[in-house]
């Protein structure tokens, strides 16, 4: 009779197993882009991924020899707002995958319930119908373990810890844009300071000629022409600068922005100028490794493996799942009873619960169908984001190479005007030629000091961009 019933039992429960929801057909999931050929553009070699892994280092600030760069980012890594709320929500990812990995583990509680409580005298109560208990519930042991089947808590543990992988990616993103940025800016004021010292000069040098001609046309040697038209480049200079000098007090209060402080803060700022590197020279050939130092790229394939595993929990929502539960302790409805029934009160339970999604009215396939067009959306944006950083590296090596060419033209043009001043300078002292030679050439070489300091900004700016490119240093962690 027994094995009968447990036949019975059997029967019963093999529909029951197999009578959850239908799961959907598979269906066609977008494709990860395979890293794009650069050969032509960036001209790789194969020596050139091994020289990407060591160049640029994690602070690549410090090639520039700059102390006072280096005291502006020390200062921006610790007080920046934006980077304090990335490194925030770093530690929010950390604690959502912690509680998560609680869940693959046994959970242990205890319960203590104290109640007072009147049973209806027309249920079934029987002979306790229409009367008052004081009673008590205490289970020093409560016991929950969810048995994880098909992997849904490890999927969501992964899920989890993609997640967290992706907020430590684009903190190093956050810290990569914020160097970059003070660097760039800090640039721009050497170069505004350096600009101020040469247009000074050049005002100066216009005031000589305005003198000269005044007193050229003083003593009636010429027409006043020339003292107006001095008078003109004169103003000019000291229009240029003056804005170079506003110019200079905004980098200031950028950079004080961007350190987390106000704009007094900037005001003791001391550019070193000409104590910046004066090249930063990449590799000959770049070969793109970007999902090792790219901080943007690596949150993104973080975030598609995250959207995969979450794909998997939507999935094992169609199938039974089991909970092991249990519990000991004292029960009973007269309090005065709990501990003095010669253990009559003792009660415990334990065994498994089974729950089945049979008909769910479509919420299984919906939320599967969200998921997938979830991972979809992740593995697309990893695309657009791969794409974007290849052509942002191959744009900053032909910017980069754009300025070493400017520099070397420049270097020979500084040269000749250089060799102009001085030739000028020796035909005045021989009595060949008036002093306007001197003036003249002596504006020319300043003008090309100006374009000297122009172009060795660019060339720094582009060094900076393609250190961003690149993810200056950054190493993505293995998956």
């Amino acid at each position: 009779m027994k094995v009968l019933k447990n036949l019975l039992l059997l029967l019963v429960s093999v529909p029951l197993l197999t009578a959850c929801a239908l799961l959907p057909k598979a269906t066609s999931r977008a494709k990860l882009l395979a890293m794009p050929s650069v050969s032509s553009s960036l001209g790789g070699d194969a020596q050139a991924e091994q020289i990407v892994r060591a160049w640029p280092k994690a602070q690549w600030w410090l090639v520039l020899h700059n102390a006072e760069l280096n005291r502006l980012l020390t200062e921006a890594l610790q007080h920046n707002p934006s980077l304090h709320a990335a490194t925030a929500r770093v530690a929010q990812a950390e604690a959502l995958s912690d509680s998560q990995a609680a869940e693959l583990l046994p959970s242990v509680n205890a319960n203590v319930d104290l109640h007072q409580r009147q049973f209806s005298g027309t249920d079934f109560y029987g002979p306790n119908g229409g009367k008052v208990f004081t009673g008590a519930y205490i289970d020093p042991i409560v016991f929950r373990y969810h048995i994880d089947l098909w992997g849904k808590d490890k999927a969501t543990l992964e899920a989890m810890l993609g997640k967290e992988h992706a907020q430590a990616a684009e903190l190093a993103m956050a810290r990569l844009l914020l160097s970059t940025a003070i660097t760039r800016t800090y640039i721009r004021l050497c170069a505004a300071q350096e600009d101020l010292d040469l247009y000074h000069e050049l005002t100066g040098q216009a005031e000589g000629q305005q003198q000269l001609a005044q007193v050229r046309w003083q003593r009636g040697l010429t027409s006043q022409d020339p003292v107006y038209a001095s008078g003109q480049q004169v103003e000019a200079a000291r229009q240029q600068e003056a804005s170079i000098r506003n110019q200079a007090h905004i980098l200031r209060h950028r950079l004080a922005g961007l350190a987390g402080q106000g704009p007094d803060w900037g005001e003791g700022i001391h550019p070193e100028i000409g104590a910046i590197a004066g090249t930063l020279p990449p590799p000959d050939a770049v070969a793109l490794g970007l999902l090792v130092h790219r901080p943007d790229v690596a949150a993104a394939l973080w975030q598609v493996q995250a959207a995969a595993k979450l794909i998997k929990v939507a999935q094992t929502r169609f199938y039974p799942d089991i909970n092991l539960v249990g519990f000991a302790g004292l029960r009973s409805l007269n309090l005065k009873d709990l501990f003095l029934s010669n253990g009559a009160s003792v009660a415990y339970g334990v065994g498994p619960t089974l729950s089945l999604p049979i008909f769910e009215g479509g919420r299984l396939a919906a939320a599967l169908k969200n998921q997938q067009a979830a991972y979809d959306i992740a593995a697309e944006t990893y695309n657009g984001t791969l794409l974007a950083a290849v052509q942002q590296v191959a744009d900053s090596v032909s910017e980069w190479r754009q300025t070493v060419a400017h520099d070397a033209s420049q270097a020979r043009a500084l040269e000749a005007a250089k060799q102009a001043a001085q030739l000028a300078d020796q035909r005045y002292q021989a009595g060949l030629s008036p002093r306007d030679g001197v003036l003249v050439a002596e504006s020319a070489l300043l003008q090309q000091r100006l374009l000297s300091s122009e172009r060795r900004a660019a060339h720094l700016l582009a060094a900076v961009g393609l250190i961003e490119a690149l993810g200056g240093g950054y190493q993505m962690p293995t998956p």
